[in-house]
């Protein structure tokens, strides 16, 4: 999968109100600022840390390395690592409060065309077990804080969540949420019933 969807989840708020926005950005130029290209490499730091505890098992050499050549990154800061940290964390807290190991994914690709055309993004992490689902970002922006509350990114993330996961899993529940360190040092959580989220997908159809 490649390229950016026209109606992403990361523009869900703006073009769910003004849907031609959407048309009218993809004329525009794709340029990266400083704060937006800081924001990938800590973004990138962060799936290495939540990759090596729960996706892919490496040798502490190896994970050093890997670290090594991102902080070697001219836009790099300490302060990435301690964030980062925040947010292993936060998904360590959520996948141990199961009995057993829960299905977590991170970066993961997550279509949600069903409801959006051609609508896709990546999900920061998805952790998954048994009617729980969750959907976790990470936010390394310190200017406004994002609330999880009927965040529709998020919930455009859930949806493509559902659609992956939904014949393996017997979701009922879909929890959301944001980790933004450099904001406030606890997560903005959300939670709704499944079919909660499901009749919001429905009734943006109309609008996409």
């Amino acid at each position: 999968m490649t390229g950016h969807a026209i109606l992403s989840a990361c523009g869900a708020n703006r073009w769910l109100h003004c849907t031609p926005s959407a048309r009218l950005e993809e004329t525009l130029p794709d340029n990266k600022s400083e704060h937006a290209a800081a924001g990938t490499l800590a973004h990138s730091i962060g799936e290495l840390k939540l990759r090596r505890q729960f996706v892919e098992p490496i040798t502490p050499r190896t994970f050093k390395a890997r670290l090594k050549k991102l902080q070697e990154d001219p836009l790099y800061d300490p302060e990435m690592d301690s964030c980062t940290d925040t947010y292993l964390d936060y998904v360590s807290q959520v996948a141990l409060q199961y009995p057993s190991t829960p299905h977590v994914a991170v970066e993961k690709k997550l279509r949600f065309s069903d409801y959006v055309p051609d609508g896709f993004g990546t999900g920061d992490c998805v952790v998954i077990h048994g009617s729980n689902l969750h959907i976790i970002d990470y936010k390394h922006g310190k200017g406004v804080p994002v609330s999880a509350y009927e965040n529709p990114q998020m919930m455009l993330y859930a949806l493509g969540a559902v659609l992956e996961y939904g014949l393996l899993f017997p979701v009922d529940t879909v929890h959301v949420a944001i980790v933004q360190p450099r904001v406030s040092q606890e997560p903005s959580e959300w939670q709704l019933p499944l079919t909660d989220l499901l009749a919001w997908g429905e009734s943006i159809k109309p609008i996409a």
